[in-house]
């Protein structure tokens, strides 16, 4: 007898929960969890009751799948990602992004935590990811690196329209290249050095992957990386992890707001 498809038991599963037809797509990252409070209509599965899904284990990400209505469309939105440094490989990070693929997502918008390495930025400041850079930690990308290469990850016109949402609603942000670093610890003073002689403006330990493999399947990808603390080069900085998690809170609804303006005009549009 034939194996079933994971893949095929997993959308069974959660048609039975009342999830369908989705065009927008949602991850959010560290202290962003609270963003699903303007999801309306919304059914909550936890990641832990759904077949073959992997399982968020770190601080700040709820880890729970939800789907519902946002800004006047259907969403389905990751309340938690999942991290290469959690032990998991690449396809398996990949894997609620197939995932919403077959529930017909075509935009997908990435959130996540991110040092600042810009001395111009503030903790608090919302950045729309331009480009990225990933000069460590290409083994654990693996073959997604070289099935993507070449060719931007993030859609212009998905940018361009959170930019000029972030205009019409006073929502200043900045625009600005990202780097990938393969975690859990935070970066040394050397790191922190190459990548901003690469020109990073911010770092964080996700969202590369995920934009990666949201490429590989075609959707038109953005991301927005909340500065959760600048690197200032002070001998003794530290990060604390609770004021990471703190600091994206408190900007959780200026986000919520920008991706609702961005969902409502996308939707209106091909």
């Amino acid at each position: 007898m034939p194996r079933s498809d994971p893949l095929d038991e997993t959308t069974d599963f959660l048609g039975s929960q009342g999830f369908s037809t989705a065009r927008f797509g949602l991850i959010l990252g560290t202290g962003f969890g609270r963003c699903v409070r303007a999801v309306e209509q919304k059914t909550v599965v936890p990641y832990c009751a759904i077949p073959h899904f992997p399982v968020s284990t770190v601080q700040g990400h709820e880890g729970n799948l939800v789907y519902g209505d946002w800004g006047g469309a259907s969403v389905i939105v990751m309340q938690g990602r999942i991290h290469l440094y959690e032990g998991y490989d690449i396809r398996q990070v990949a894997y609620p992004l197939e995932v919403m693929g077959r529930f017909g997502v075509e935009i997908l918008v990435l959130t996540n935590a991110a040092g600042g390495l810009n001395p111009s930025y503030e903790a608090g400041d919302l950045m729309v990811v331009r480009q990225h850079v990933h000069p460590i930690g290409q083994k654990q990308m693996g073959e997604l690196t070289e099935e993507t290469a070449g060719g931007p990850c993030y859609d212009d016109a998905v940018r361009a329209s959170l930019l000029q949402i972030s205009i019409q609603r006073k929502r200043p942000v900045r625009q600005g290249i990202l780097a990938w670093m393969p975690g859990p610890s935070f970066e040394t003073r050397a790191e922190i050095s190459v990548l901003k002689s690469l020109g990073a403006d911010a770092v964080t330990m996700s969202t590369v992957p995920e934009a990666l493999a949201a490429r590989r399947i075609g959707m038109r990808t953005a991301a927005i990386s909340c500065i959760s603390n600048v690197w200032t080069g002070r001998a003794g900085e530290t990060v604390d992890t609770d004021d990471v998690v703190s600091t994206v809170e408190d900007s959780a609804e200026r986000c919520a707001d920008l991706l609702i303006g961005l969902v409502h005009r996308m939707s209106t549009r091909a």
